[in-house]
């Protein structure tokens, strides 16, 4: 008879967080496997193949010609990047820089947004620090602002420091307070 009160005592017992976690898990991996069973997931499964492939191959070539160039070194499966590189990372922020005082506005904004987390605290003190070198503003906290085309610098920030998803670059036609901003980059 004691056992049977036990028993049902353990039945009514409260889940705790670590159980229902692991409920939640189980039954997402249900859902996931039903996903993976249906006709529309295979196809979406060979593009996702296909198109992750193609991207490592990219990045495979590019690194080859970053090698080829010297502009990055092997050391056994380490890469660094050597005076070379640094000097055409500086060239590119250089230009962007020039931008200021040798292109004519066009009317449009560019926004750096990133949100890199505390344990990429190394690069995401570069980044900032590449950006204020190519001459961005800060429009608030890891937004940044720059009148000029500038995606080509943005797209080597985001590949070499490998943290494309965590940087958003995008062009808006107006910005609250533009008129701070203009006077800042000197633009009419």
């Amino acid at each position: 008879m004691e056992y049977t009160r036990h028993t049902r005592a353990r039945r009514r017992r409260r889940l705790g967080a670590i159980e229902r976690e692991m409920l939640t898990e189980l039954s997402a991996g249900d859902l996931f496997v039903g996903y993976l069973l249906s006709a529309g997931s295979i196809r979406r499964m060979y593009k996702v193949a296909r198109d992750n492939a193609a991207y490592r191959y990219r990045r495979k070539q590019a690194m080859e010609r970053l090698l080829e160039d010297n502009f990055v070194r092997r050391a056994g499966k380490r890469l660094s990047i050597t005076s070379d590189g640094r000097n055409a990372l500086g060239d590119i922020v250089r230009e962007t820089h020039a931008l200021l005082r040798t292109k004519r506005w066009d009317g449009k904004w560019r926004i750096v947004i990133f949100d890199i987390p505390e344990r990429y605290r190394e690069l995401r003190d570069k980044v900032r620090y590449a950006l204020k070198k190519a001459g961005f503003a800060q429009l608030q906290q890891s937004v940044w602002i720059f009148p000029h085309e500038c995606k080509e610098l943005i797209q080597l920030i985001q590949k070499e420091s490998q943290l494309s998803k965590y940087i958003l670059y995008g062009v808006m036609e107006r910005v609250e307070g533009e008129r701070t901003f203009r006077k800042l980059f000197k633009l009419r």
